[in-house]
């Protein structure tokens, strides 16, 4: 039971502090075993903060969604794109050196529907699939988290939440609080670590389809929305300071286990490998993320430069689904190439289930990764093993401590690079490896018992104290949203403003609500709009033509009741020139800051123009806010519009922007308003575009805010291939330049896109042709059994 807000323990009051674990199941499988994987939490020194800040600190880890992974129908079923994932289930995670302290307890995250809260096992709703559709599984993780969080601050308040960049789960929560949706009071820490777009590119997964750009935004965005990063070493720190510039970046110490420490201290003292001859290993995730791919080319360019091998290169690890041929596994699929045959005929490679059982004592383990989570090489050194590590197999091992050359690769690892480390390390001979293992040992004692992780722990100390305190200016989500304008290459650091913004109370809205022979639906919508917890200083209804009795008696009974309730009204009247012109009408009209528009069969939920309002008047770098909505109509199931935030290039294959979208009124002047050539549809999406392109992003606040109906005889619905084939292309040309500054990425999008389809159709037919076959399979069966029946009886009658 957890402890209700702050509460008194003894004599203080003490905070609450919520760590979330990192998300590592079946689809994000990071280790090597559970050893391997036996990282404190996010990696930090959870028990000795706990105590240094006075806190109690809840972990909320994902047990229940890696016990609901064991299951068949479960998330691997959910991923709509290649992924890489292990072969088998991997071993569940060890306990952590924090389980059982007093300050300390722990939660899972509830593997439930969040809409009809029931167990994911139960099934799923349609919000669920919304939120899966053409995404990533973390995208419905965060947005359980968030609910999960919410929960836990009703209970005990929660003052600070330390997250993990990794996956992005943080992206839902950081955006309901900068948004003002959710969890206002609490600050945000992320602990950096690799990034998912280095992982994705390295797999072969690819780059450009839905969830590997909803995966890198929720990543970047977390990242560049929290109040505070913590990284490990240089590397994490470059990647934070890519995202957030000269925003606060702390480095704090790892958790290392002292008796760990001791082993490593005892085997810095001891000769052990001095009289052996080295070989080379390595193990872990098949994938070639973690190098194993690099290590068989440098394999193959070790026997094309006619090095001799005492013993092969032995690759052991979990075997891994190979992405880019899925469903063949990774060591199946390269053991099928001729030239791998070749190396292990030629004594250049071996697979192995297990590492050599002479490791520890002659063999030297490569870490020739390219991406780590939260690299372990202190198991290794304990056991006296001999190493040698890529720079991100590195990250945090001795901060302040320069790893001897034997042991550290000097840049990202090629088979060029690995080749010549292993040609270095295999011509140096055994006693100038041991002098480098012993020195790294020691090194890596004195780093983390020494003044440098003093002054590491001080500083992480000092920054989460200042955070509780509420010292330092909370993220402007205009700079952030700035990355969001070309998402090509890694996001570019942004400067931030802390300077003050208006009132939000001296902001005015306009609402724009545009109809064409709407009837009775109009009511709804207007009445959705009176409704609003902010009223609109303004509500501009604009009749596009309607002529029907209902809709113009829908006008009057409206008009009579905005003067009646001394609601502000205003009703323009003109001959129907589409919807287009019908928005400009208003746009000309507005006296008001900010406008939204809204079609006038679609509602509004009240909180929406309140949000949006004031994230708009407290970030003037903002082109506009939208949010998630539900798709509604009879006859149609519901359907959620939850898209990813409005970016470049994604931004010109799909519309991820939704019309009410508020805007500021002199913005949308200065670019034209809404282009008029768009007559069948569109309109609303060339502007997003065209706001994007002029440099003001849109954001979206992940709740769902609107209401979308979906009629048989809307716009959409009723526009033919022709039609949207010309509005394509109309809003291709028109944009133009930027279009073929982001071709590449355009073509790869449209591409993925495509050959989901065909799979989906392919599998579709599939079904249908098993579904037609099954009737003539049974009359089949039952001919059979006649057939037998008969048998049967002629060969009695035969007797």
């Amino acid at each position: 039971m957890l402890p209700r807000g702050n509460e008194v323990y003894g004599t203080k009051k003490q905070p609450h502090i919520v760590v979330v674990d990192a998300y590592e199941g079946f689809l994000e499988y990071l280790g090597a075993g559970p050893q391997e994987a036996a990282v404190c939490g996010l990696g930090l020194p959870l028990g000795e903060l706990a105590d240094a800040l006075d806190a109690h600190v809840t972990v909320l880890d994902w047990h229940d969604w890696l016990q609901f992974e064991r299951r068949g129908d479960s998330f691997q079923r959910w991923v709509p794109f290649p992924a890489t994932r292990p072969v088998e289930f991997p071993d569940v995670r060890p306990n952590f050196e924090w389980e059982g302290h007093p300050r300390i307890v722990k939660q899972s995250i509830p593997a439930d529907d969040p809409d009809w809260k029931q167990s994911f096992a139960e099934g799923l709703s349609p919000l669920t699939h919304g939120l899966l559709a053409n995404s990533d599984p973390l995208f419905l993780a965060s947005y359980v988290l968030n609910a999960c969080l919410e929960r836990l601050d009703e209970q005990s308040p929660i003052a600070l939440v330390i997250l993990p960049m990794w996956g992005g789960c943080g992206y839902v929560p950081q955006m309901s609080r900068v948004t003002g949706a959710g969890l206002c009071n609490v600050r945000f820490t992320v602990v950096v670590t690799d990034t998912s777009a280095r992982r994705q590119s390295a797999n072969g997964e690819g780059l450009w389809h839905r969830a590997a750009i909803t995966r890198r935004q929720m990543e970047d965005m977390s990242l560049g929305l929290a109040d505070l990063a913590l990284c490990y070493g240089p590397r994490g720190e470059q990647i934070a300071r890519h995202v957030r510039g000269e925003r606060a970046v702390v480095r704090a110490p790892r958790h290392v286990d002292s008796s760990c420490l001791d082993a490593i201290a005892e085997a810095g003292a001891d000769d052990r490998n001095a009289a052996h001859a080295p070989s080379i290993f390595i193990h872990g995730p098949l994938q070639p993320s973690s190098g194993a791919l690099v290590m068989l080319d440098a394999a193959q360019e070790l026997r094309n430069r006619g090095c001799r091998l005492a013993s092969p290169i032995s690759c052991s690890g979990p075997n891994m689904m190979f992405a880019p041929l899925k469903p063949r596994d990774f060591t199946s699929y390269w053991n099928s190439r001729g030239w791998v045959r070749e190396l292990i005929a030629q004594g250049f490679w071996e697979w192995r289930d297990v590492p050599p059982e002479d490791a520890a004592s002659t063999a030297v383990r490569f870490y020739p990764s390219l991406f780590e989570h939260l690299p372990n090489i202190w198991v290794q050194l304990a056991s006296g093993g001999l190493v040698a590590l890529s720079p991100a197999a590195a990250e945090g091992l001795a901060p302040g401590e320069a790893i001897p050359a034997e042991m550290l690769l000097s840049g990202e690892p090629t088979p060029v690079l690995v080749s010549d480390h292993i040609e270095h390390v295999l011509s140096v001979g055994p006693q100038r490896l041991e002098q480098a293992r012993q020195q790294l040992c020691q090194l890596v004692v004195r780093a983390h018992r020494g003044s440098e992780r003093k002054a590491l722990f001080d500083a992480t100390v000092g920054s989460l104290r200042d955070l509780l305190s509420g010292q330092g200016d909370r993220p402007l989500l205009a700079s952030v949203a700035r990355m969001l304008l070309d998402r090509r290459p890694s996001p570019a650091a942004t400067s931030v403003s802390s300077a003050p913004a208006a009132p939000a109370e001296s902001a005015t809205l306009t609402v724009a609500v545009v109809c064409y022979e709407m009837g009775a639906l109009l009511s709804e919508t207007v009445r959705s709009v009176w409704n609003s917890d902010r009223l609109p200083d303004e509500l501009i209804l604009v009749d596009d033509g309607s002529h029907g009795t209902e809709t113009l008696a829908a006008i009057t009974e409206l008009e009579s009741e905005a003067h009646r309730r001394k609601i502000p009204w205003r009703l323009l009247r003109q001959p129907n020139r589409g919807l287009a012109a019908a928005r400009n009408a208003a746009l000309a009209a507005a006296t008001c800051n900010y406008i939204s528009f809204i079609d006038g069969d679609d509602l509004i939920e009240p909180a929406f123009y309140r949000l949006a309002l004031k994230v708009l008047n407290d970030n003037p770098g903002l082109g506009g806010v939208s949010a998630w909505a539900v798709m509604f109509g009879e006859g149609v199931p519901p359907g959620f519009w939850n898209a990813p935030q409005p970016e470049l290039p994604l931004l010109l294959v799909e519309n991820t922007v939704f019309v009410p979208c508020m805007i500021p009124v002199a913005l949308l002047r200065e670019l034209g308003g809404y282009d008029v050539r768009q007559r069948y549809n569109y309109e609303d999406w060339e502007l997003a575009i065209r706001m994007l392109a002029n440099g003001w992003p849109i954001v979206t606040i992940p709740r769902y805010l609107q209401r979308y109906r979906v009629r048989q005889d809307s716009l959409f619905r009723t526009m033919s291939d022709v039609q949207n084939q010309v509005m394509r292309e109309l809003l291709f040309d028109h944009h133009r330049e930027i279009a073929e500054k982001f071709a590449p990425e355009i073509a790869m999008q449209i591409e993925h896109q495509l050959m989901k389809a065909r799979a989906e159709q392919m599998a579709a037919q599939r079904n249908s042709l098993a579904e037609r076959i099954k009737p003539v399979a049974q009359n089949v069966r039952a001919a059979r059994r006649t057939l037998h029946g008969l048998a049967r009886l002629w060969s009695r009658s035969g007797k």
